[in-house]
């Protein structure tokens, strides 16, 4: 081998060596044009890029859907008699597009008539201690929890003895029309639907019952 071509070789693989040593970080085609815009030869790794981690968000709890602007009749008035209450088991829409039970009650106090959940503060129990039975039974002043004996005003739905105290029920909005029909607003529910568990809800019961006796289900006849 002459000292000419030895010599060449040594060059070649000093540029060589040069060019890996000088090399973009930048890998692929880009970074090859890069290399040989700056006169940088030599062996170019392609470097895939691995994409950006994309987290699904998380699921998003079904709600109550808002209220759908409606009026809904629920009975005459003289339905109910002063002092007394009466519940309804009705289907209420979520935002998952779901009808879900919703029992509610409806008491009369005077000629004041107020709607309410049929659930208690304190351990989300039906309030009635008998069927349609929520007034306390001595005085028949104050709604009555029939589980702990939590008592509510019947105006307000606020505690006001027991160990839920200072809690309140939650009120419906409720107002007596022109054809002495007690109605509802401010809610979102279907009248015509069965009374019964969302279809392939596993967070609600196939039995709809509460402490020994089932939700109303007679013929209902909604205005």
């Amino acid at each position: 081998m002459s000292d000419q071509t030895a010599s060449t070789e040594a060059a070649n693989a000093q540029t060589t060596e040069e060019a890996a040593s000088t090399a973009p970080e930048r890998g692929g085609c880009a970074g090859a044009r890069a290399a040989a815009e700056k006169g940088i030869r030599g062996v170019f790794v392609m470097r895939a890029v691995p994409p950006p981690k994309i987290e699904p968000p998380p699921p998003v709890a079904a709600e109550p859907s808002p209220p759908s602007g409606e009026l809904y009749g629920i009975c005459n008035k003289r339905e109910i008699r002063d002092r007394m209450g009466k519940s309804f088991p009705l289907m209420r829409r979520w935002t998952d597009g779901k009808l879900r039970p919703w029992d509610i009650f409806i008491a009369r106090f005077g000629k004041e008539y107020h709607a309410y959940v049929n659930e208690c503060p304190h351990q989300h129990v039906r309030l009635d201690w008998e069927k349609n039975n929520f007034f306390e039974p001595n005085y028949l002043k104050v709604l009555m929890c029939g589980k702990h004996g939590s008592q509510f005003d019947p105006e307000t739905g606020v505690c006001i003895e027991g160990p839920c105290k200072g809690a309140r029920l939650e009120k419906i909005v409720c107002f007596v029309d022109g054809d002495d029909d007690v109605v509802l607003a401010g809610v979102n529910i279907d009248l015509e639907a069965q009374i019964g568990p969302a279809l392939g809800d596993p967070n609600v019961d196939e039995v709809l019952e509460n402490d020994g006796f089932k939700l109303q289900s007679t013929k209902r006849e909604f205005l």
